[in-house]
């Protein structure tokens, strides 16, 4: 809106969702076609915000890809000439669960007959990131930290300002096709680099110690 662009935004609760400023607010579920067809019209370029692993169901990566095919297939339907998405990076190893359904959406989203921009960040640093909530949350709280195996596995995480910027950018990028770019931050961290260096900015001195597992009951 700040950048002179008409902005209508969705929420699936009204009365809970429609805040914040200068934007048009519709209710829409993804997954209810007459909704999207709705939210949809007379948009040129749609972005797609929607992660289901908050809701806490088992199934969410079923619903994720069936979200993504319904939502590209109705953005198409109403003529919307760009879709933006904003996925997770492909890691080296095996992905996660939840990484693994976020790009299979992107795969869903750029596969689709609307021209698709994803856009793959690892962790984002600001309000309503569940990563950084959990971390910072970790390091703010705990007296001594267990620090699993995947704490050392390395990332480079982006304030949500960044992230903004890269959104917001992306409507005039060049796009003759769907596309990937990875908008990493200008630090590469482990988990542990993460945590100890939140913990420090807060004036404190957590203990650690590394175990050998993935994961701490």
């Amino acid at each position: 809106a700040a950048a002179g662009h008409e902005v209508r935004a969705t929420t699936r609760d009204l009365a809970r969702g429609a805040g914040a400023p200068g934007c048009e607010w519709v209710r829409c579920d993804v997954n209810d076609a007459a909704d999207l067809e709705r939210a949809l019209e007379g948009i040129d370029a749609a972005y797609f915000l929607v992660h289901g692993m908050g809701g806490g169901q088992r199934d969410y990566a079923a619903k994720e890809r069936c979200a993504a095919s319904q939502f590209a297939e109705a953005a198409a339907r109403a003529g919307v000439t760009r879709i933006i998405y904003l996925g997770g990076v492909a890691p080296v190893a095996k992905p996660s669960e939840h990484l693994k359904s976020r790009l299979e959406v992107g795969e869903i989203l750029r596969a689709g007959p609307v021209p698709t921009l994803e856009l793959r960040a690892s962790m984002i640093i600001g309000k309503g990131s569940a990563s950084w909530q959990i971390v910072r949350d970790l390091a703010m709280r705990l007296p001594a930290m267990l620090l699993p195996a995947w704490t050392a596995s390395r990332t480079c995480p982006v304030a949500i300002e960044d992230v903004t910027v890269a959104l917001v950018r992306g409507l005039a990028l060049p796009l003759p096709a769907s596309s990937w770019y990875d908008i990493p931050g200008p630090e590469v961290l482990s988990g542990r680099e993460i945590l100890l260096r939140l913990a420090a900015l807060r004036g404190r001195r957590v203990p650690s110690l590394r175990v050998p597992f993935l994961s701490v009951s």
